[in-house]
């Protein structure tokens, strides 16, 4: 059920890190924070109706039928098909693994069409993945709100390898289909695990897998941009590969937690996730922070739109 289309309105549709600290906030990005934070704010207050109210016992049971559809699809389903994909890409498509990651996407993006806390989601700015739809490896980064953010990015709808941290490939199925996938692993803080990953993702690109990656490092549920580590900006700069910022909204709103496991914060919302124009890492010859600044800045203009389209549709 992957979808084709730059909007799909109507339609219902752990955490991939980062690699290395960046710098502390400065002024201009407490302020702008908090900006987008109120921005938030606001749009928490202006949901679709709905009988899932935030802390309703109809949201507790939503929350608790969704959990177990979860894990029963994807013992029953999701993970056995990865393994017998597994088993055909020994002998086919090894280094690029496309069938698993098409079954993946679609096993991953269906819980966004059947979470009933989701009221719409819009998918725009697909034209701006051109490029890897004619097979091009690009680095994709995208801010991260929450658990469900993973969901949601599968509907992008294009080839990748998440950059995860090595934990999460420990986790019951979830994890294994990730090693399956060949996603790559990092545990932050550990020199040797760094330059692995740094090594992983540069074989992955000369293979034409793209990668995506979580610049923030961690969850940001106040709806606005934590400062940006430098890893996939160093990457892009060292691969010339070209970035594509990708901006998600919304899913905070409905789930705050640190894991899929927990309660929603309500329905009737909106989710939006946006590809902006391709950044290429050329004209920036080998400053990193540059890189990063611009891309940050773009993700910011373009988070703050998406905060305010949601006031619109809301309204």
């Amino acid at each position: 059920m992957s979808p084709e289309v730059a909007s799909q309105a109507g339609t219902r549709p752990s955490s991939p890190l980062s690699f290395s600290f960046g710098p502390r906030k400065s002024g201009a990005e407490v302020a702008h924070a908090c900006g987008a934070s109120r921005l938030t704010e606001q749009r928490r207050r202006a949901r679709h109706p709905t009988a899932l109210k935030p802390g309703s016992i109809w949201t507790k049971l939503a929350s608790l039928l969704f959990l177990i559809y979860f894990f029963l699809t994807s013992l029953v389903v999701g993970f056995p098909v990865c393994v017998c994909l597994w088993i055909l890409h020994m002998f086919y498509d090894n280094k690029r693994r496309w069938l698993l990651h098409r079954w993946t996407t679609t096993w991953a993006y269906h819980y966004n069409t059947v979470n009933p806390c989701i009221h719409c989601t819009t998918l725009a700015g697909l034209h701006n993945l051109a490029m890897v739809h004619a097979g091009k490896p690009v680095i994709f980064v995208a801010n991260h709100q929450s658990a469900l953010d993973i969901f949601l990015l599968y509907g992008i709808n294009a080839h990748f390898k998440w950059v995860s941290k090595s934990s999460n490939f420990n986790i019951p199925l979830i994890g294994w289909a990730m090693s399956l996938n060949d996603y790559v692993p990092v545990t932050r803080g550990r020199k040797e695990s760094v330059v692995r990953m740094f090594d992983h993702c540069k074989r992955q690109l000369s293979n034409c897998n793209s990668i995506m990656i979580f610049p923030e490092g961690t969850r940001n549920v106040d709806g606005g941009l934590k400062p940006f580590k430098p890893g996939a900006f160093q990457l892009a700069i060292d691969t010339q590969t070209t970035i594509i910022p990708l901006v998600l909204n919304g899913t905070s709103d409905i789930f705050s937690g640190r894991s899929i496991v927990g309660f929603f914060n309500g329905g009737g919302c909106d989710l939006t996730v946006k590809a902006l124009e391709p950044i290429d890492p050329s004209e920036f010859g080998k400053d990193v922070e540059a890189l990063c600044s611009r891309v940050r800045e773009a993700m910011s203009r373009g988070l703050e739109e998406s905060c305010m389209l949601g006031l619109e549709k809301a309204a």
